[in-house]
């Protein structure tokens, strides 16, 4: 046939350089990729005969057995010759289109279903991913399983989870309520390059590509492969075809401004949709005879689309892959069967939708079957790829590349994979994650190299570009209808990596109704972290209130200083205790209203201790994991107070997730043996401490209050989290800790909507409380 020729020497060609270079992983393999003669395995295996056995081992005669043992084992299983040559080389092109790539499955399956083979891919952004998970050995339907229980919303997150963060970072973190930090240096902003780095998307990559990781030329792989990007720098289309496979997924579908660019071999590499989203010409390069495409390029906008900002430079990215796409799809011969999937219901972003664009795929090539048929194999001929049997090889050494100003033993405390460990992807993901966790890098990855037939673990921790200095902002309000409101704008500043161990500097300030300044250093003491130095400083003006039969009648200024070291000890990111002295001194001034009471100034000095276990996955609504926070402070004379007394604090909750419903329990306990200052006093009511009550309506020496909140979260709009849910609490505070009883305790229920905004969460609400009270609210940002 036409096709006999060029199809022979090609793959005789390939298949004899792959099986000296990679005869190892090749005999693990279930089945081989594609056909071959057996005189071409002859004439490989007598080479590396010669040139291993006879010139390198000392053991001639067990050698030799163990060779002719695996050539009759290769030459009995090689597929005949002329099943070589009976068929055409048929590679398969995957365009890209974001979510609209799983209609791709589609297709996939059906030629699997119908027993066509493919010798090769190529393929851009999501079709490289789709195309080079199909080109590694995992089936139409493993993949379609990966595509459909993937959680899209957090790979495409680049933070850890708050529970694996550090210690130090989660109280920072839970000052500011508005996400984001950009860099601050000699007087100018630095954003990132893209709004996403892409950790978690190239640890996902990894771990469905981890069964070919030892594999770095992508002709090799079980079925050829070639992926297409873009070079930012030069504009120039970019192919990936060697290296690590992840990687190169990941580079391929690098979206400008959405994903930042990746560097791979020295080149800065965006999407290779801007410059050949449909790489048809690298496929027939490739040596295809005949070409399957897959075209799911987003169309252009219509006219009435096009009326802000951010549809015109969508616009513009599309214009360009349309053009380049439509070249390609000029190079296309009679002989190749184009596929245009009918997507125009489904959005580039929409990976919820992706069971209904596989079924279109399916569709899609079942209407080209008659076109299809000659390419169907006899389930006789037909060898289905699979991915290759790999051992977990052993690591020789772990190597490093750190490019922040942090010791390198700071990041190989994170590190618990060993030399002399097999490796361990979920382990090697966990240690990359502790090392991402502590917040100074822009990425952290691994590979696996081969040096001197030992794997080398390779960790890269690539800094921030924006670094390491960094802004922070929130914005608090808190309203309550028969209320002033109370709003707050935050602004902090960070420098980070101030010490070798990771020491940081942060001043903070509040404008508006409570303002405040506060400066605060904290210092590592070795490199795990795990012993540090605080000392910390600020000015504060708070708002206070006192109530009679549930009338405000006089609001306070409470003004003060305060200073406080310490030092302080913490484990993985979970817990850590500190103990330390404070000074505090100041006065309340009533605003408006007259004040009854005796005693507005304070002048304090304490001895402290607190404990902090925090584990929830989020600080305003959890879904799981747990808080400790216990306190105790010792007011004496000896340390400059001028009162005497003790006082303990707990807060203790547990948070669970159910499908869509989450529960949090919640206690908060406080205690004082003697009266203590204004400045000290407990105060209950508001959200969460007697939701039904206004804020600060009972105040004393000794509170406790139980509450339960039941939510779901829902999609308000898109891209924006709604909340809707109850609480239920019961508690009160007392004067004296000998007057605590159920008879001055109360009861509230309440119910809230709300949704997760860019200024923090909002929330509005209703509760009542027992004796008549009501309030209505109106809480965004942290809780005042």
């Amino acid at each position: 046939m036409w096709w006999q020729g060029t199809m022979a020497c090609q793959r005789s060609s390939v298949l004899s350089r792959k099986a000296e270079e990679k005869l190892p992983f090749r005999i693990e393999r279930e089945t081989t990729r594609s056909p071959t003669h057996p005189l071409t395995w002859s004439k490989t295996l007598l080479t590396l005969f010669f040139r291993n056995i006879l010139a390198k081992s000392p053991h001639f005669l067990s050698k030799t057995v163990l060779f002719w043992s695996l050539f009759l084992s290769l030459s009995v299983n090689a597929p005949s010759s002329a099943e070589s040559l009976d068929r055409p080389t048929i590679g398969l092109v995957l365009a890209g289109g974001g979510a609209r790539g799983a209609a791709h499955i589609g297709v996939l399956k059906y030629l699997e279903d119908h027993r066509i083979p493919v010798d090769l891919v190529t393929g851009t952004s999501i079709g490289a991913i789709i195309g080079g998970l199909y080109a590694s050995g995992l089936s139409a339907r493993e993949i379609e399983s990966l595509m459909l229980e993937m959680d899209w919303e957090q790979a495409l997150i680049d933070d850890v989870p708050r529970q694996d963060r550090s210690m130090q970072r989660k109280f920072r973190e839970d000052q500011f309520s508005i996400p984001g930090t950009p860099g601050y240096q000699g007087g100018a902003l630095k954003i990132p390059s893209g709004a996403i780095q892409g950790q978690n998307v190239i640890l996902a990559l990894q771990d469905m590509t981890q069964h070919v990781a030892h594999i770095t030329d992508f002709d090799a792989l079980p079925r050829a492969f070639k992926a297409v990007a873009t070079d930012i720098v030069t504009g120039e289309m970019v192919v990936l075809d060697t290296g690590n496979l992840a990687v190169a997924l990941r580079a391929s579908m690098g979206v400008p401004a959405f994903f930042a660019p990746i560097e791979v071999d020295g080149r800065l590499l965006v999407d290779g949709g801007i410059t050949n989203n449909l790489p048809i010409e690298l496929a027939q390069a490739m040596g295809a005879d005949v070409l399957i495409v897959v075209d799911i390029t987003s169309p252009m906008l219509p006219k009435s689309a096009l009326g802000n900002l951010l549809t015109i430079t969508d616009q513009l990215t599309r214009l360009l892959v349309v053009n380049n796409t439509q070249v390609q799809k000029a190079r296309l011969t009679a002989d190749d069967i184009l596929l245009v999937p009918d997507l125009a219901d489904f959005s580039a972003v929409d990976f919820s939708a992706a069971a209904d664009a596989i079924k279109v795929g399916e569709e899609t090539i079942k209407a080209r079957q008659q076109a299809l048929r000659p390419f169907m194999q006899s389930r006789e001929a037909y060898r289905a790829v699979t991915k290759p049997i790999v051992r977990a090889p052993t690591i020789a050494s772990i190597e490093l590349v750190n490019e922040t100003a942090l010791a390198n033993t700071v990041l190989r405390q994170r590190i618990f994979t060993k030399v002399g460990d097999r490796f361990n992807l979920k382990q090697v993901a966990r240690d990359v994650n502790r090392i991402h966790g502590l917040g100074h890098f822009e990425l952290v990855s691994f590979t696996q190299k081969q040096e001197d037939d030992q794997t080398v673990l390779a960790i890269s921790a690539d800094k921030k570009a924006w670094g390491p200095n960094y802004l922070h902002f929130g914005f608090n309000l808190e309203s309550e209808f028969k209320h002033d409101s109370r709003v707050s704008f935050l602004v902090g500043y960070s420098q980070q990596e101030v010490s070798q161990y990771g020491a940081e500097w942060l001043t903070s300030a509040s404008i508006g109704d409570e303002p405040s300044l506060e400066s605060s250093l904290y210092w590592p003491l070795d490199p795990a972290g795990s012993t540090f130095g605080y000392l910390s400083g600020g000015y504060s003006d708070r708002a206070l209130y006192d109530y009679e039969n549930a009338l405000r009648t006089t609001v306070y200024a409470l003004r003060g200083l305060e200073v406080a070291a310490g030092i302080g000890f913490e484990y993985q990111g979970s817990w850590r205790t500190t103990i330390g002295l404070r000074r505090t001194e100041g006065r309340a001034h009533a605003v408006s209203g007259v004040s009854q009471r005796s005693a507005l100034g304070f002048d304090e000095s304490s001895l402290e201790w607190r404990f902090v276990f925090d584990t929830r996955d989020d600080i305003d609504f959890p879904a799981h994991g747990a808080i400790i926070d216990a306190s105790w402070s010792l007011y004496h004379e000896a340390l400059g107070s001028e009162n005497r007394y003790g006082q303990w604090t707990l807060r203790a909750g547990r948070y669970f997730e159910k499908n869509e419903h989450n529960l949090g329990l919640n206690l908060y306990l406080g205690a004082a043996t003697d009266t203590p200052s204004i400045n000290s006093e407990f105060h209950i009511g508001g959200y969460g401490l007697l939701t039904g009550l206004s804020t600060q309506a009972r105040r004393g020496a000794a509170m406790g209050v139980l509450s339960a909140i039941y939510y779901q979260r829902y999609t308000a709009l898109p891209a924006l989290d709604g909340l809707i849910g109850v609480t239920m609490e019961y508690g009160g505070a007392w004067d004296k800790t000998d007057d605590v009883s159920a008879a001055g305790a109360l009861g509230s229920l309440g119910a809230f909507i709300g949704a997760d905004t860019p200024l923090g969460t909002l929330q509005i609400g209703f509760a009542i409380a027992e004796g008549g009270h009501q309030n209505y609210y109106t809480r965004l940002g942290r809780v005042f």
